[in-house]
């Protein structure tokens, strides 16, 4: 007789697990926002592609601190203080980008590997508002999936290539981007 009322309890219960009923559950599911916060802009580094999906681009701000690292087919997303930012994004080579950051914008900075001697080497372009690939770029970010940067890797890397890092910096082909490139929270909300 027990095992009559334990078969609807288990089904109850089940139902409770897979389809939550409260909005917070719901909501911490799907794709993360790309939306900055309102006294930060976001900047978003984007890999399309799966060629070199094993090779890692190490991204420094100007004190040459590791801020991120990501490899193909993925995108990481950092917040930065409105402001002057210089970011390397480094491999064999290493290009970079020297932002004027807007509070509440989202920026976005395509890379690409090419074919380099011993790694791959990186192709480093900041999406302008008035370049061809602006409306592009928004399915750069949605097609590739999230990087969960690892750290203590990406700094050991960082470490033992010091002296190699700072002459691919100082070799490095500059592109720039400003406040008007980034996109508004609303446009960004559309990501």
């Amino acid at each position: 007789m027990k095992r009559r009322y334990l078969l609807p309890l288990f089904a109850v219960l089940w139902v409770g697990f897979v389809y939550p009923t409260t909005p917070e559950q719901a909501a911490s599911e799907g794709p993360a926002s790309f939306v900055a916060p309102k006294d930060k802009a976001l900047v978003v580094f984007v890999r399309p592609g799966k060629l070199g999906k094993a090779v890692y681009f190490y991204v420094l701000d100007e004190s040459k601190e590791l801020v991120t690292l990501f490899k193909g087919n993925e995108h990481v997303a950092i917040t930065a203080p409105p402001g002057k930012h210089t970011f390397y994004v480094v491999s064999e080579n290493a290009g970079a980008v020297q932002a004027e950051l807007g509070a509440g914008r989202t920026y976005i900075i395509y890379t690409q590997p090419k074919m380099g001697w011993g790694k791959a080497r990186v192709i480093v372009e900041p999406v302008l508002r008035s370049s061809p690939n602006f409306k592009e770029s928004a399915a750069w970010v949605r097609d590739t999936k999230a990087g969960t940067p690892d750290f203590d890797k990406g700094n050991k890397w960082v470490r033992k290539h010091q002296d190699a890092i700072n002459k691919r910096i100082g070799e490095a082909k500059k592109s720039s981007m400003g406040v008007e490139d980034g996109r508004t929270q609303e446009e960004a909300g559309a990501l």
